[in-house]
């Protein structure tokens, strides 16, 4: 019977060891952050695309904080037939995915169509950090654009930056 009884004792001492680990696991993870999930197209809201994207894009961040120093996101371009980004770059890597239409992409310091290649539904690229390069939408297109932050843009040609209230951009 004492035999049984420390058999029984051990078992609820390692039982209790178990439920105790078990419940700093799940304090641990209950302090993590919220995952992020979009689990269709329709969830996904759009508002109007930054004032460092020329106006008539529509941008959805799905994670993260685009503009913050050293912060990682994720983020969506809605663009129109024709929507066209001037020569510019970036101080930190910029990752494109396309996910719907065409999106023309080039380097350099001259937006030049011919000079560029498309991308298509799946197509990716990435723009390494100060590499110059423009972009263009081919029928209405949407992007993801995924990176550490921050998402800054410095144009080649100053009266390119739509922040620039004398640029053709805003006109």
């Amino acid at each position: 019977m004492q035999k049984i009884a420390a058999v029984l004792s051990v078992v609820f001492l390692l039982g209790a060891g178990y439920a105790a680990e078990a419940a700093d696991e799940q304090q641990a993870s209950s302090s993590a952050p919220a995952m992020q999930i979009v689990s269709s197209p329709s969830e996904v809201k759009w508002g109007p695309a930054p004032p460092v994207v020329p106006k008539g894009a529509q941008a959805a961040v799905l994670n993260g904080d685009p503009f913050k120093d050293g912060a990682s996101y994720t983020l969506r371009l809605k663009m129109p037939d024709g929507y066209r980004v001037g020569p510019h770059w970036h101080p930190t890597d910029e990752n494109i995915t396309v996910l719907s239409g065409a999106l023309g992409a080039g380097m350099g310091d001259k937006f030049d169509r011919a000079a560029g290649k498309f991308l298509k539904p799946g197509g990716y690229v990435c723009m390494p950090k100060g590499m110059h390069h423009y972009a263009w939408a081919k029928g209405p297109t949407i992007v993801q654009v995924h990176g550490i932050g921050p998402f800054a843009f410095t144009y080649v040609n100053p009266a390119d930056d739509p922040r620039n209230t004398s640029s053709p951009a805003q006109k």
